[in-house]
């Protein structure tokens, strides 16, 4: 798939740079926040998803003074409402479900840095997977078909916790300071898109971020 050839091939690049390279390493931690945002899903079920919080650790290698490469592992959470439409065969009215969902995310991306002083304007994209945990409880009371958010239809009385791991892919912009030789802090604002494919398609979520840092 095209996918899987573009992610691929950003890791190849990676792999390659990273042999050759001379450079110093880094090591960053931050906390993120995420947008709330309004879903629609098959059946008419809607989600109103509360903002998120969560944090990212990540490990960079510096090429040269304008371009590093990294790995990122994030986890986050969302509370979420979502307002579930019966299915097919169904008779009840529409019921409510509060829960939260989780994503863990490892991503492998590229930084460009617009200039080599300590304040550095600068742009950032990358792909990887993320595993969404949807905490969807064991089910409705009734054995009836419900349109469930992120599931699609489930015509059972229990409902096991779903989840999934998907491709993910990022991109995002922000502005870093260098403290000195060994540390920096950056702001980040990230968007970030989860292939969930079918008859969803694309999630994007945008992120805020602020890294703490230093180099070794």
């Amino acid at each position: 798939m095209i996918w899987k050839s573009l992610f691929l091939a950003v890791l190849l690049v990676a792999l390659s740079a990273a042999a050759q390279a001379q450079g110093r390493s880094e090591f960053y931690a931050a906390p993120v926040f995420t947008d709330s945002k309004n879903y629609t899903f098959e059946g008419g079920t809607n989600v109103r998803t509360d903002t998120g919080w969560g944090f990212t650790v990540g490990f960079a290698h510096v090429f040269n003074p304008k371009l590093t490469g990294a790995i990122e592992l994030e986890w986050t959470t969302n509370d979420y409402t979502a307002t579930i439409q019966p299915g097919i065969g169904n008779g009840n009215a529409s019921a409510r479900l509060n829960s939260s969902i989780d994503t863990g995310t490892v991503r492998f991306l590229g930084t460009y840095h617009f200039s080599e002083g300590p304040f550095k304007p600068f742009v950032t994209g990358g792909a990887g997977w993320s595993y969404v945990d949807t905490n969807i409880p064991s089910g409705l009371p009734q054995n009836v078909c419900w349109f469930y958010p992120w599931v699609g239809q489930v015509c059972t009385g229990v409902t096991p916790t779903y989840s999934t791991t998907r491709f993910s892919y990022n991109a995002g912009a922000g502005l870093r300071y260098d403290w000195g030789r060994n540390y920096f802090v950056r702001g980040l604002v990230n968007e970030q898109w989860i292939d969930f494919g079918g008859s969803y398609g694309t999630a994007a979520l945008t992120q805020y971020r602020l890294d703490f840092g230093f180099r070794f």
